[in-house]
């Protein structure tokens, strides 16, 4: 009999998220802890993937990450310590919980804009009228780059991954040439604010407040991680949480009558239906995990959606509470925890605060859940239609 965890062998691409993630979740896990897909390991439990989210110095992120095709390391996920201690204690006083407070009032504004434009339609699919413009607007507002490029940035960003293969680690033509694109349009714009670095916006209090100063390669691995693993995160956020609130009216209805259960929903939904399903690290060694040897130089997937649901660590976990607090995988762990989840659970908060304040009452426009497709890098559903009823 096989032992699980050891030698089984499960393709992640064959599961089948797209009918019942659930289902699929339950399946990965018990293929074992430690599972082949192709010539990767996939690990499964909470357990495992603490284990190996800690261990930077032999779980590597440092090449990981080429498949994205950046001309520039992403800054700072694709760097490991101690180079990554150092850029995290630059950055992470931009995007403290005080900091992100700062901005509050205009993203809230920018909120509201979009929901409001949804209520005069009379009609919404969330995914392509509030879920994806909302983050593009948030980066470009932080980074002080025009408003007008808000759809560009979308068409670059959904242009390079849709055409990243999962499965190498290299990055397509495809992929190269639209992050050139993105690359030149960025350049532009930091070589433009060298010349005047007195503004407030981040881009340049990151020229000129931190320490030494960031250079501008490093300025430009900072905005492509911020545009291919910032934006797409927040865009499944928002559709996964409407989507749920629309089909339970239970819920809906707490979350519309109490915005204090807010925060609570938010981190459980992230936990239920996180927008990252693996997050893919190299082995720097050999390694022994959760019962199997890996070998040095292998891409290891840490799954933290199936972590997320991992009936060893939380209690009825494919289901969504408000009632607990659940410290959840969706931001990651150890020192590669996400440098952005501030920010991200204020995007979140404003869009269903705002949204709930004008539209308490809403439904699945065709009645059933929205599909989400498979494989895919970033969890996500394409499209959450919805019958609105303003307030």
């Amino acid at each position: 009999m096989t032992e699980l965890g050891v030698t089984a062998t499960r393709n992640i691409n064959d599961l089948p998220f797209a009918q019942d993630r659930s289902r699929a979740w339950r399946e990965l896990r018990e293929a074992g802890e430690a599972v082949s897909s192709g010539e990767e390991i996939v690990l499964t439990s909470a357990a495992a993937v603490e284990f190996a989210a800690k261990r930077p110095d032999v779980f590597s992120s440092a090449r990981a990450f080429d498949r994205l095709g950046s001309p520039v390391p992403l800054i700072p996920i694709a760097i490991d310590p101690p180079e990554h201690t150092r850029f995290r204690r630059m950055l992470d006083p931009f995007f403290s919980p005080k900091k992100m407070a700062e901005r509050e009032p205009e993203l809230r504004r920018q909120a509201g804009e979009l929901i409001d434009a949804i209520v005069a339609a009379g009609e919404c699919d969330v995914v392509p009228d509030l879920a994806t413009p909302f983050p593009s607007q948030v980066f470009l507002t932080l980074f002080g780059l025009p408003m007008d490029d808000r759809d560009r940035l979308v068409q670059w960003k959904d242009s390079i991954l849709q055409f990243t293969d999962p499965s190498s680690a290299e990055a397509t033509p495809e992929v190269l040439a639209h992050a050139m694109e993105l690359f030149a349009y960025l350049t532009d714009h930091i070589a433009e604010r060298r010349t005047d670095t007195t503004g407030s916006d981040m881009l340049s209090q990151l020229m000129r407040d931190t320490e030494g100063g960031m250079s501008d390669n490093e300025i430009l691995g900072l905005c492509f991680m911020f545009v291919l693993a910032g934006l797409d995160t927040v865009t499944s956020a928002v559709g996964f949480s409407l989507a749920k609130l629309a089909a339970d009216a239970d819920l809906r209805r707490r979350i519309a009558d109490d915005f204090s259960l807010i925060p609570a929903f938010i981190e459980d939904m992230l936990r239920v239906d996180g927008p990252v399903p693996f997050a893919p690290r190299v082995t720097t060694e050999e390694v022994e995990v959760a019962g199997r040897v890996v070998s040095k130089g292998t891409t290891v997937m840490l799954s933290y959606g199936s972590a997320d649901r991992d009936p060893q660590r939380y209690e009825d976990a494919d289901n969504v509470h408000i009632d607990g607090k659940a410290v959840h995988f969706a931001f990651g762990r150890g020192p590669h925890r996400c440098l952005g989840s501030h920010l991200a659970r204020l995007e979140l908060r404003l869009i269903l605060e705002e949204w709930h304040a004008r539209i308490p009452d809403y439904t699945l426009a065709d009645g059933n859940e929205p599909r989400m497709p498979w494989p895919t890098g970033t969890m996500a559903l394409k499209s959450v239609p919805l019958i609105i009823r303003p307030s």
